[in-house]
């Protein structure tokens, strides 16, 4: 299909998103408040390690908004538990960020980026491809991923597309996707849910599309 032309408005968008998450990133205290979470450590993995479930085989992972690079680290270590190496890469819109992860994680230093998922070209395609749909404006969120699976997702690959929402009733939620996805003709493989074990509404859905 024909995408249109990127907009001032969209150029808006995402200058603006990434002066809101530098804000708010970099006044964290601990790595997981530096990637978005405010809750304790047992919560971060009630509700990210999800993100892990479409896992099934060795491969690297690319993390796209790695923010502090806690997920990354995080993913290979819930990988490994469930008996997979995975080889883990990140990318942030803000080169502040990704200068964040890459002092907490010198070791990956040469593997996390600084870059528009939209537009970036990576320097390899990855066996799996973690995003959120909340990236771009909603007008290109289906352009989106169809260049992440096209460009970035490795043949045979999968695409992890998350959703997190607030664990608590009066915050918003997680959106649920599936209808959306499966509307652009994308092939749905995989539904993993982490549920509010007081309230019993979905808080994160990861949804893992075929490459």
């Amino acid at each position: 299909m024909t995408h249109p032309p990127r907009t001032d408005g969209d150029e808006d968008f995402f200058d603006e998103q990434r002066a809101r998450l530098e804000e708010a990133y970099l006044a964290g205290t601990n790595p997981r408040q530096q990637s978005g979470f405010g809750r304790d450590e047992r919560d971060w993995e009630r509700y990210r390690r999800p993100v892990a479930a479409p896992i099934e085989r060795d491969g690297t992972f690319l993390d796209v908004g790695c923010a502090s690079g806690l997920l990354m680290e995080d993913v290979v270590r819930w990988a490994a538990e469930d008996g997979h190496a995975i080889e883990p890469w990140g990318l942030d819109i803000s080169e502040q960020l990704a200068e964040l992860a890459r002092r907490r994680l010198p070791a990956w230093r040469g593997r996390i980026f600084a870059g528009n998922a939209l537009t970036w070209e990576p320097p390899r395609r990855f066996d799996y491809v973690r995003t959120e749909m909340v990236y771009v404006p909603a007008h290109r969120r289906r352009e989106y991923l169809e260049r992440l699976l096209a460009r970035v997702v490795a043949p045979g690959g999968r695409l992890i597309v998350c959703s997190y929402g607030s664990s608590r009733p009066e915050g918003a939620r997680a959106e649920l996707l599936i209808d959306e996805i499966r509307g652009w003709g994308l092939r749905v493989d995989g539904i993993h849910d982490a549920l509010s074990p007081e309230h019993g509404f979905v808080v994160t859905r990861v949804i893992s599309i075929a490459g």
